[in-house]
């Protein structure tokens, strides 16, 4: 019986210390909502908070909960308060009419490699406007076209010397969504089996697929020394210092009367512009908005094109129309151009349904309130942060009905003319939408057409398709696969 005493005594005094401070701490929480007004929301775990119910889907997750709490709601991740914003008019309220009050951005761990500098994780700001500013400025009067195209003729020829033979689809195009930036920021390009290469390619889609894992430092800090997180700092650290070397090596060729890409015009501006502005532009800005754009413009846009690649072998009916049309339209004796693009209706509406569908970034990179804002009537603090919810805008039943469906016929209107769709959002809105839009709509308007208009695709013979569902992480990863293309005989009719 002591014995016995011995064991249970302790067992239940320590339970009793347990539900104490579980006790205090859930006051602790409660106290603080009402102190802060903040929007209800589901209950969490000490210390953890949703943490542990947010599943292998949380985007989904959060949109159950919606249904419940309402679109805008309260979650305690972790250490971190977050008001979720679901649906399109909430992100428009939030992110838009009251951009200049929710537009900060709170520290993020696992992109601790820019230091909180440039165009991702820098604070809002009178530079990081500026920087943005400048940014939209050169991408609105540079040739992407000329630049884009360029590289397509390389990715062209390197599928025409795969001779048919199976290849790995993500990888090929990871290159040359690689290579289109590169060109934009530097002005050139890289060989597709340069080591340098093959290893900055390999670096940034390592720490990708690694985020999804490595993430729960953003929430949980002091988690930081797990394997997962520390795995996932030293491949960004390594795509970093791939990045500063491309860089560097671009600095040593500067000269002041040439600009061979928004690095140079960059530096013009740090060299030469005016000198109350210069404070502006260092050399720690330019290297953090260089990974920035290198990061953004390469796997983004090539994550969507990899996406899109798989629905059309998903569904070749869809990609035979697109052929069609191109045929008709732009001929067998040229390349689409952007000029054809209002004149491609069909392309354009495969293009929004490959965005819609498996939208890439299921979650905004969370905003802050730089004040204390009145949002759907509570009053969010200072420093809180943000985060909306994109998949909710996307896969909202009541708006696209059978929401998982590839439909490109769903951006016609009665007339079966190419509709304008307001919550069709794949960029984002408000002061942090992507600097990059015009560059990835037109890279991905030229890069599917000319793959489409030049080759057949098809599953290698004993392989088959994988399923249309991702991983989410930095973006939402596609699985990988490999496909052999055969070229199409442009002389037949």
């Amino acid at each position: 019986m002591s014995v016995l005493g011995s064991v249970v005594n302790p067992f239940v005094g320590s339970t009793l210390l347990l539900v104490v401070v579980f006790v205090a701490l859930i006051f602790v929480f409660v106290r603080g909502r009402k102190k802060n007004n903040l929007p209800p929301g589901p209950w969490g775990l000490p210390l953890v908070g949703v943490l542990p119910f947010l599943g292998r889907d949380p985007q989904l997750t959060l949109m159950e909960w919606a249904k419940i709490y309402g679109n805008i709601f309260t979650v305690k991740m972790g250490t971190t308060t977050a008001v979720i914003l679901t649906g399109y008019e909430a992100i428009r309220d939030v992110f838009q009419r009251k951009g200049a009050l929710t537009s900060g951005r709170p520290h993020i761990p696992t992109f601790d490699f820019l230091h909180g500098r440039g165009l991702v994780c820098a604070d809002y700001s009178m530079k990081q406007r500026a920087h943005r500013e400048f940014t939209l400025k050169y991408l609105a009067k540079a040739d992407i076209e000329k630049q884009t195209e360029d590289e397509i003729d390389a990715l062209l020829q390197y599928i025409r010397d795969t001779n048919g033979e199976p290849f790995d689809f993500n990888r090929t195009i990871s290159s040359s969504g690689s290579n289109i930036i590169g060109s934009i920021l530097f002005g050139d390009r890289q060989e597709y089996d340069d080591p340098d290469f093959r290893n900055l390619i390999d670096s940034y889609r390592h720490a990708a697929e690694l985020s999804a894992q490595a993430s729960i430092q953003n929430f949980l800090p002091f988690l930081s020394f797990l394997p997962q997180c520390s795995e996932g700092k030293v491949a960004w650290n390594t795509f970093a210092s791939h990045v500063k070397r491309l860089l560097d090596q671009h600095k040593l060729g500067y000269d002041a009367g040439a600009t061979r890409g928004l690095i140079d015009a960059f530096l013009h501006q740090f060299k030469t512009g005016d000198s109350e502005q210069k404070w502006l532009y260092t050399d720690e800005d330019l290297l953090a908005n260089c990974q920035s754009l290198y990061l953004g413009g390469s796997e983004t846009t090539s994550t969507t094109l990899t996406w899109g690649m798989l629905y059309l072998l998903s569904n070749p009916d869809v990609c035979e129309k697109i052929h069609a049309e191109l045929k008709e339209v732009v001929g067998k004796t040229r390349r689409p151009s952007l000029a054809d693009r209002p004149h491609l209706p069909f392309v354009n509406a495969t293009l929004m349904e490959i965005q819609r569908c498996n939208y890439i970034v299921p979650f905004s990179l969370p905003h802050k309130a730089t004040k204390d804002t009145f949002i759907g009537g509570y009053v969010i603090p200072e420093g809180t942060s943000i985060l909306a919810n994109y998949w909710s805008v996307f896969m909202n039943e009541d708006f696209w009905p059978n929401p998982r469906e590839f439909r490109p016929s769903r951006f016609f209107d009665e007339h079966g003319n190419l509709k304008r769709v307001e919550n069709f959002i794949p960029f984002s809105i408000g002061k942090r939408s992507c600097p990059g839009e015009i560059l990835a709509r037109h890279e991905m308007f030229l890069v599917l057409t000319a793959l489409v208009q030049t080759f057949t695709f098809h599953v290698p013979k004993g392989e088959v398709l994988p399923e249309l569902a991702g991983t989410t992480g930095a973006v939402y990863v596609p699985p990988r696969f490999r496909v052999c293309a055969r070229p199409r005989d442009l002389t037949s009719d």
